[in-house]
């Protein structure tokens, strides 16, 4: 076990930005201090996070309580090297996305409720990993997703407030799925502390299978995996580039943290378990089923990818292309949090490869949500068919994009390249470990995927950056001092990332491992990887070759020129149909209900009204009435008459309960 060290660092780590929301509503107004408060607060978060780095890395748990005085619950942080990495990432990015915000949101309104809303979702986020129980995480996973619906409805459009509401209304069903499920869990194991929990060696019951469908569901939802996606195109296009840069990159992957969270680690059993000469059969068949639902997760992860994919291909938005290309890379995340499930006791490579990955997309998909921003400040547009020549207008927009479009696309000696190849190995390991023929063909798709990732982003930098411009473009301002900032910040830590993987392997990666149930001796494999042989490098040329073919027939047919799907085609399209059909079921059944509740209502009413008036007529006309000179004793009014006479029998029966039962 662990050391447990006290410390009030996670407590201040969420309270810092929770401050600088109260403060920034006070000077919402005044543009110097709103500034000031959000650069410390995103500033003083990343500090604070970074100073528990020195206990993290001794190999302790930094811990702290709060006790509840409404709930028999403590307020819990528990803070290991997995939650660690998150929160650091968090904080990091959510500094550079503020820096570049104070430029952007120039030309926007209502600046002082974005940059308050922006640290309190911040506070909310960086919470979701400081969390020691599933209780504590869900009030920051709440705050987050209530908090960052104002940051979607920003503009307040019609489209914005559309897209709002679908992102609200699946994040509080997400919310009450997890909800849900957390009562399930309790009442079957009675704690919600993140860590292995005994009652699971003795058998999962149904309340226990149900809590953990319903919990992957309420983290699914935010994570953005298939059919749960629809709220991602809708929602990033419209919300500010800060906003869609963090939506993406940071708190679609708290969804992912969560099924991580409950997969990887509520869901398996105690280190002490494997640790024995003998595993008993109650860690034996936990293992079975977690791998029964690791398979399951792999398949959800490659649908996403795949179509992630296909639907960012078609786009011709700028944003809506990534946000698309954000389903696509959470489905790569997804399959590496069901493989390592799938091979549980043996699923480092797994473990590690979703990890790394969703360190490196955060990277990469804020650095492009942000240069998308730069362009639409500077152009006004984000259609693709309307741009064109900006590598000449926009240099150093331009440079960023292409260093993070390396990154996505897995070339090596950028950052996406390392992770990329671990989800690979990973997705290898699961076929080779019983040789199912789904998992061979599923490999396949992962580099098909690949490909279409290379293909969609030829299309982005070929349309918006690469041929000649418009007549209609116009002259360009240079991107302003902050926003060169933000992007070249992450831009640089990509680079540095990409030349040195190994050092991201063994220092932030290899860390978080120690969280999960993992064979030693393949995570010491994993962590002497050699990720840059003859066949890992061959996947790659392999992926990138497709993708240009695909982008220069493409070209050719003139697929490119499809503006959208049909949206009677769409998921959205069909989440309406059932919720309808849904409904139109709830009322056919209740009918026979609702005829006899509007009897029983007829009925009475007749009577409340005549109690109703023979009350108000013996309480409010004194004078008028011989009732009321009858009850009225000591000037006692016949309401409080009646209420002496209830406490009167509720005192006589409590006294024959204490009493007389005995």
């Amino acid at each position: 076990m662990p050391q447990e060290t006290i410390s009030y660092l996670p407590l201040a780590a969420v309270l810092i930005p929770l401050f600088a929301f109260f403060m920034i509503l006070i000077a919402q107004h005044n543009a110097l201090w709103r500034n000031c408060w959000s650069v410390a607060g995103s500033a003083g978060t990343l500090i604070v996070v970074g100073l528990m780095y020195g206990l993290i890395s001794e190999g302790q748990q930094v811990i702290f309580k709060i006790p509840m005085i409404v709930t028999p619950y403590n307020f819990f942080f528990n803070v290991d090297q997995f939650g660690f990495l998150f929160a650091l990432l968090i904080s990091f990015i959510w500094l550079l996305a503020t820096i570049f915000a104070l430029d952007y949101m120039n030309h926007e309104e209502n600046r002082g409720r974005f940059f308050a809303f922006f640290m309190l979702t911040l506070s909310g986020t960086v919470g979701v990993p400081l969390a020691g129980d599933l209780l504590t995480l869900l009030l920051f996973f709440e705050i987050m997703s209530l908090a960052s619906y104002v940051l979607v409805v920003h503009t307040q459009t019609k489209e914005a407030f559309s897209a709002g509401n679908l992102y609200l209304y699946l994040g509080v069903f997400g919310g009450m799925c997890l909800l849900t499920g957390m009562g399930l869990f309790y009442y079957s194991c009675g704690s919600l502390v993140i860590a292995p929990q005994a009652c699971l060696l003795e058998g999962l019951n149904n309340y226990l299978v149900y809590a953990a469908v319903l919990m992957i569901l309420g983290f699914g939802i935010k994570a953005g995996m298939v059919p749960l996606h629809i709220w991602l195109p809708r929602a990033h296009p419209v919300a500010p580039a800060p906003a869609s840069a963090l939506l993406s990159g940071l708190m679609i992957k708290t969804g992912a943290y969560g099924i991580f969270r409950v997969l990887s680690v509520i869901y398996t059993p105690d280190s002490s378990e494997m640790a024995a000469d003998t595993v008993s059969p109650g860690a034996l068949n936990l293992w079975a089923w977690t791998a029964e639902t690791g398979y399951i997760i792999i398949w959800i992860g490659i649908a996403t990818m795949f179509f992630g994919v296909c639907i960012a291909l078609i786009q011709n938005n700028i944003k809506k292309l990534l946000a698309c290309s954000s389903i696509s890379q959470i489905g790569y995340i997804i399959m590496g949090i069901g493989t390592a499930a799938y091979l549980g006791y043996d699923g480092a490579m797994g473990v590690a490869g979703a990890t790394y990955h969703v360190f490196n997309h955060a990277f990469f998909k804020s650095t492009l949500f942000l240069a998308a921003g730069a362009i639409v400040y500077l152009t006004g547009e984000l259609d693709m068919r309307k741009l064109g020549g900006l590598r000449h207008k926009l240099p150093f927009t331009s440079i960023v994009v292409l260093i993070a479009s390396l990154g996505i696309v897995g070339m090596p000696l950028f950052n996406g390249y390392a992770s990329k190849t671990l989800l690979h190995h990973a997705i290898v390991e699961a076929y080779e470990h019983h040789h199912l023929y789904s998992l061979f063909i599923a490999e396949k798709i992962f580099t098909l995927t690949s490909a279409g990732t290379v293909c969609y982003f030829l299309k982005f930098l070929y349309f918006t950056f690469w041929r000649p411009a418009p007549d209609t473009l116009g002259e360009i301002k240079t991107e302003p001092v902050m926003m060169k900032i933000g992007m070249g910040a992450l831009a640089l830590s990509m680079i540095l990332i990409g030349i040195a993987p190994y050092f991201v392997l063994h220092n932030l990666v290899g860390p978080t491992l120690n969280a999960f149930v993992l064979d030693s001796y393949l995570v010491n494999y994993l962590l002497n990887i050699n990720l840059f042989i003859i066949e890992d490098l061959a996947a790659v040329a392999l992926a990138l070759g497709l993708g240009g073919v695909f982008f220069y027939l493409f070209r050719k047919i003139g697929f490119f020129n499809i503006t959208g799907i049909p949206y009677w085609l769409g998921m959205e399209f069909y989440g309406k149909l059932v919720g309808r059909l849904a409904i139109s079921t709830w009322g056919i059944v209740t009918l026979p209900f609702v005829m006899v509740q509007n009897y029983v209502g007829k009925q009475t009413q007749g009577l409340y009204n005549r109690m109703f008036s023979f009350l108000q007529h013996v309480d409010y006309r004194p004078g008028d009435s011989a009732v009321f000179r009858t009850v009225n004793i000591s000037n006692i009014d016949f309401s409080m008459l009646l209420i002496v006479v209830a406490l009167s029998i509720i005192l006589v029966i409590a006294f024959y309960l204490r009493f007389v039962m005995i």
